[in-house]
């Protein structure tokens, strides 16, 4: 194996087959430096365009008057937004509610009728029907007391 010798300015010399690959090598090492370099450059730009926003955002805030009545107005305001909202989402609310149930009701009416099976409406009415049949026949079948007949005057 060929010796590695010392040249003057401190490099080592290479044995020639170790030479294009280490060229290779240095070249690479220079181009990730190079986008390091400007990552970097990036990254401290962006840093100071970041640190500006949070200036200005911080020098507006401490512009505000932050007493206790604007407090109190801008919660105040916050909370008539919210109960506004509120009542929004809940008219949302009962009229999807009003509509599912509408649907629903029109769902089971259709399934009832397709199955061929009598509504609760129905049914109630025949129950009512057959309370009042029934009725008639007990009472037809309770013997009748005869009807008295007014007797004449002279036996008392």
């Amino acid at each position: 194996m060929a010796e590695v010798q010392r040249v003057e300015n401190g490099l080592k010399k290479v044995p020639e087959f170790l030479r294009e690959p280490l060229e290779a090598a240095q070249q690479r090492l220079g181009q990730i430096e190079e986008e390091a370099q400007r990552v970097i450059k990036d990254l401290v730009v962006r840093g100071r365009a970041s640190r500006k926003d949070l200036e200005h955002m911080v020098q507006r805030l401490s512009k505000q008057d932050w007493t206790f009545p604007e407090m109190k107005q801008r919660l105040d305001k916050l909370r008539e937004q919210g109960a506004e909202r509120a009542a929004e989402w809940r008219g949302k609310a009962e009229s999807f509610r009003a509509e599912a149930m509408d649907r629903m009701t029109e769902l089971q009416t259709r399934a009832v009728s397709f199955l061929g099976v009598a509504t609760r409406e129905q049914v109630d009415e025949l129950s009512k029907e057959l309370d009042r049949l029934a009725r008639r026949l007990e009472k037809a079948e309770k013997p009748r007391k005869p009807r008295r007949t007014a007797k004449p005057s002279a036996e008392i």
